[in-house]
């Protein structure tokens, strides 16, 4: 398009130096008369814009942003800027890639800031978004930090009517809580107030360094670590007893988050008898030893 412009300006200025020459007019500078074109410039998303979709390329096309009271399934909680190597390349960072994992880190940071709490400890899903090759192209450098609220802990995206600006820190509906977990590993776990009766309750999350295809091998690494969070939520001794007092279950992020930047593990409890409240900070006479 910028191509052909300049044809048709080059045309019209030729067509109005010869009707000047056939007038008798010489000395007239016209090129200096026109205003110089601006330079082009792309699009910029907003921060706290949110939206109906997602994808990890950003089209401008496809931004609609709107505001967060009315029914939506993202929200952009941060925008940050590509620099130094990762600026400098041709085209937009792939998934996986050393760029686009800084980018996911960033927004990790960025949107615990923005909801008011650790957002892995709610029902929360992050992910990064760049823009569009041609954007790149024309010299976009940002990236969109967009967070959606799910309906559990395995990650199911919801709408959602408000926006998620300080909601972590002040809406328990939003944060991970207790369980009825089924004798049977392939059934679905079912939310319940911690004060009826459950058997699970979530202790929060720790960073894994190993491979997405090594967790499999890690079953055992990973059930000693949820043992030392679940010894510090309920306020026990982090010890060789500690499997003596809880089980443990636990949800990884999908192959693809894990390949964007999350390797975040989260743990819960587990135990063979049921509790009517929360065990946070309960101690030793709420998490006794159990040898049977």
């Amino acid at each position: 398009m910028r191509t052909r412009l300049g044809r048709v300006l080059s045309a019209v200025l030729l067509t109005s130096a010869a009707l000047l020459a056939m007038s008798g007019c010489a000395g007239v500078d016209l090129v200096s008369q026109w205003p110089a074109m601006a330079e082009p410039t792309g699009w910029l998303p907003k921060v706290g814009a949110c939206t109906g979709s997602y994808g990890e390329t950003s089209y401008r096309s496809g931004y609609t942003p709107a505001e967060c009271a009315a029914a939506h399934g993202y929200e952009t909680v941060h925008v940050g800027t590509f620099t130094g190597d990762a600026a400098a390349l041709p085209k937009p960072p792939a998934r996986g890639s050393t760029a686009w994992q800084a980018a996911w880190a960033e927004c990790d940071t960025k949107t615990t800031e923005y909801v008011g709490a650790p957002w892995r400890d709610g029902k929360i899903w992050i992910a990064v978004s760049v823009p569009s090759p041609g954007n790149w192209e024309g010299g976009a450098r940002w990236f969109r930090c967009e967070a959606a609220v799910t309906s559990d802990r395995l990650g199911g995206r919801i709408t959602w009517s408000t926006t998620l600006k300080g909601k972590l820190a002040t809406d328990d509906s939003l944060k991970f809580g207790c369980y009825t977990v089924p004798k049977e590993q392939d059934k679905p776990w079912a939310e319940v107030a911690c004060t009826e009766a459950h058997n699970a309750e979530y202790v929060g999350t720790f960073l894994s360094t190993d491979s997405y295809e090594d967790l499999s091998k890690s079953k055992d690494s990973i059930h000693r670590k949820c043992l030392s969070l679940v010894a510090g939520f309920v306020g026990v001794p982090d010890d060789g007893m500690m499997k003596y007092r809880s089980g443990t279950g636990y949800n990884l992020p999908s192959a693809q988050e894990w390949e964007a930047g999350d390797h975040g593990i989260r743990c819960h409890l587990y135990l063979s008898k049921t509790k009517t409240s929360s065990l946070r900070g309960a101690g030793t006479k709420g998490l006794p030893i159990n040898y049977a």
